[in-house]
């Protein structure tokens, strides 16, 4: 019940018509990302390979500028594929980590188009464990958790409905066994409406 209000409303929040203010309105982007790990067991962070196994994953976001300054942003994203390390460094399974983001976004615009951003709230993660032969995941392979996500950034924009978006983010999350943070930088189109 949860997810369908929050899906309902980020949907009534991107599909709403754009308000009378110039810098105000819903847009949608899609890009491309890469993908860094970082995970720990109580004091080792070892356990993860540190890029993704397989580069350029999507993103989609969706959002809603309120005013000039302030607005609501959620996102769809795969953050990667990642090989399963023990503590002795041997390879033993992969992890497969994907996300779904609501965040608060804080703008600063600047003349002829350009505009700095940055971005806090929750996030959604989703985990599939698997197992090289021979080795056993202990716990539930298939992981849903709660975390943060942060992220700052750049956008030029061409003309008042397209831009582009350079930015940085970073989903921290904690599953059965893992602390773990995936980041990456993430080459977008922007379309406003």
């Amino acid at each position: 019940m949860k997810r369908s209000a929050l899906i309902a409303t980020v949907s009534l929040l991107c599909l709403s018509l754009p308000a009378q203010a110039e810098d105000s309105g819903g847009y949608m982007g899609v890009g491309v990302a890469n993908g860094k790990m970082s995970s720990c067991v109580n004091t080792a962070c070892t356990y993860y390979s540190d890029n993704s196994e397989n580069g350029g994953h999507a993103r989609l976001i969706g959002g809603y500028d309120f005013k000039k300054y302030i607005g609501v942003e959620a996102g769809l994203s795969g953050l990667g594929t990642y090989k399963i390390r023990d503590n002795t460094g041997v390879p033993a399974g992969t992890v497969k980590v994907s996300a779904v983001t609501l965040a608060a976004k804080g703008t600063y615009v600047f003349p002829h188009g350009f505009s700095v951003f940055g971005k806090l709230g929750l996030a959604r993660v989703y985990t599939e464990y698997s197992a090289d032969p021979g080795w056993t995941i202990v716990g539930n392979a298939n992981q849903k958790s709660t975390g943060v996500v942060i992220g700052a950034g750049g956008q030029y924009n061409i003309n008042e409905q397209i831009g582009f978006r350079l930015f940085t983010e970073i989903v921290s999350y904690k599953d059965d066994a893992y602390t773990s943070a995936v980041g990456g930088t993430t080459l977008m189109a922007v379309f406003k409406f």
